[in-house]
């Protein structure tokens, strides 16, 4: 009997042991993660208050003073200011429109059967698998062969709003894949007591099942406004310089600071760009796993 209870016994503390090493190579490895994505950070944000000089001598070390003039230089006098409202400008739009077409159009998929529903979405699954950049020069001679038909020539390349719908179009297949299977997972209870208090299909979807997709629809905006805020090529292809997006300037001011020997500008300008960001993530992750659905049907 006594053997029995010191096997037992040996057993629950290997056990024990078992899962408290587990848990330490965890945390190991997730600190060690974090140390991966943190360090990168930590020399950029520092050596954008640093001269030159300083960083050229320990690209680690802190600033002896914190060079604000790096900010000033690259805001002024590389164009970031211009390039940062161009950016704010032409994701704010485009993501507008992104949420305005793709959340009916999930909804619709997923909600009702009609002839040709299966064919329509078998169309924007087959655009996941097209890369923009891979389509880039045949959009633009398209483009630019429509707007000399229309006559208003290279005027409908260098525009705004043709980027706009570039960049939402390009991201809408994945948009409506991500929210349809959100709005397919919903209790049709919603739709049902909805409807027997005189809500038709519009306000249903308005005032229903719009706000239940929201954190569908947060994980979308977040997706694309990373896209969109980092992309390069449509923005270089498109647009001239006085209507550059931030990660055209970035090349320009990091070709420019490395002749001119002023890497303190560039790191600046590589703070300017990843500011924002960061600030988008922080306000909107937590609504990334809110529940709004849980407890939301009884019985």
């Amino acid at each position: 009997m006594e053997e029995n209870q010191l096997k037992k016994t040996e057993r629950f503390s290997w056990t024990g042991t078992g899962r408290y090493t587990a848990k330490i190579l965890k945390y190991t490895l997730l600190i060690l993660f974090a140390l991966i994505i943190l360090l990168p950070l930590f020399w950029v944000t520092m050596s954008s208050f640093k001269t030159t000089e300083e960083i050229n001598a320990d690209a680690f070390a802190l600033p002896e003073k914190f060079y604000f003039e790096n900010y000033v230089n690259a805001w002024n006098r590389a164009n970031m200011g211009a390039y940062f409202g161009n950016s704010i400008f032409l994701t704010a739009a485009s993501l507008a429109l992104l949420v305005v077409l793709a959340v009916p159009c999930s909804y619709t998929l997923a909600r009702f059967k009609f002839r040709g529903a299966k064919m329509i979405g078998l169309v924007f699954m087959a655009g996941l698998f097209i890369n923009v950049n891979y389509i880039v020069l045949p959009l633009h001679i398209m483009l630019f062969g429509f707007g000399k038909a229309i006559g208003v020539g290279a005027n409908i390349t260098n525009n705004y709003f043709t980027v706009i719908v570039l960049y939402a179009s390009t991201s809408l297949s994945f948009s409506i894949y991500l929210m349809n299977s959100y709005f397919k997972a919903l209790s049709p209870s919603f739709e049902e007591a909805a409807k027997i208090d005189g809500c038709g299909y519009f306000k249903t979807f308005l005032y229903i099942c719009a706000p239940l997709a929201l954190p569908s629809i947060l994980t979308v905006i977040l997706f694309n406004f990373l896209s969109y805020w980092n992309e390069y090529i449509l923005a270089n292809t498109f647009l001239d310089t006085a209507k550059s997006t931030l990660p055209v300037g970035l090349l320009r001011i990091m070709r420019e600071s490395k002749t001119a020997n002023d890497l303190g500008r560039m790191y600046a300008g590589l703070m300017i760009v990843m500011v924002p960001v960061l600030i988008v993530y922080a306000c909107v992750q937590g609504q990334l796993t809110k529940g709004i659905t849980v407890g939301g049907v009884k019985g």
